[in-house]
């Protein structure tokens, strides 16, 4: 499997001559991280929830636009919100997509919209924006800083979780100096409860 990272929690995954794509969210867009123009390929995009940072639909338009055939999985609210733009969306699983129900955290202001835990390949699990998982795959794409939640639920989480690897995302508001210094302070404290965590800076590409 290949992944690779496009700012925040919009990853791109590759298994055999399958591409999906997790999460293409309004930072993505507006710090022009993910290069729609150099895929050539794309089969599936999942979407965990309806909030910007993760669902860009300018982004989605050129995605669907580029790739016609490409399946969209999410929740029932986002199809209906994107039912609006021609859209469509499914809401249950394939061989590929996994979605399972997984609580948005509160948040402070609003009420918390449905979100989905997207399990990919059976291989990578990415939980949105939840806290309130039990189990993941072998590879989870672990949420570090938000509004809702603190990098010390992220890490008592993926202990009860545990997976034999994790990648970090949620992370765009940290400083860049900083955030690469907690990716070497978890790197060693997830290294000594037998889990490998692999940091990664945008766009760059890792095998596992």
């Amino acid at each position: 499997m290949r992944i690779s990272k496009h700012i925040h929690s919009c990853l791109l995954v590759e298994e055999g001559e399958k591409v999906i794509l997790v999460d293409p969210g309004n930072y993505s867009a507006q710090e022009h991280a993910l290069n729609i123009q150099s895929l050539t390929k794309l089969d599936e995009i999942a979407i965990t929830h309806e909030h910007p940072d993760h669902m860009d639909i300018p982004t989605l338009k050129e995605l669907v636009t580029k790739f016609p055939d490409v399946k969209v999985f999410s929740t029932p609210s986002v199809r209906d919100l994107l039912a609006n733009e021609k859209i469509e969306v499914l809401t249950t699983n394939n061989e590929n997509v996994q979605l399972n129900p997984a609580p948005h955290e509160k948040i402070w202001v609003g009420s918390p919209v449905a979100n989905v835990m997207v399990t990919l390949f059976d291989r990578l699990t990415s939980p949105g924006d939840s806290f309130t998982f039990n189990g993941s795959a072998e590879i989870l794409a672990l949420p570090l800083q938000a509004p809702w939640g603190t990098m010390t639920q992220a890490v008592y989480s993926a202990l009860v979780a545990k997976p034999k690897i994790i990648i970090p995302i949620h992370d765009y508001h940290l400083k860049d100096e900083f955030r690469r210094e907690y990716y070497i302070r978890l790197k060693d404290y997830f290294s000594q409860n037998n889990i490998d965590f692999r940091g990664l800076e945008t766009g760059e590409i890792i095998e596992v």
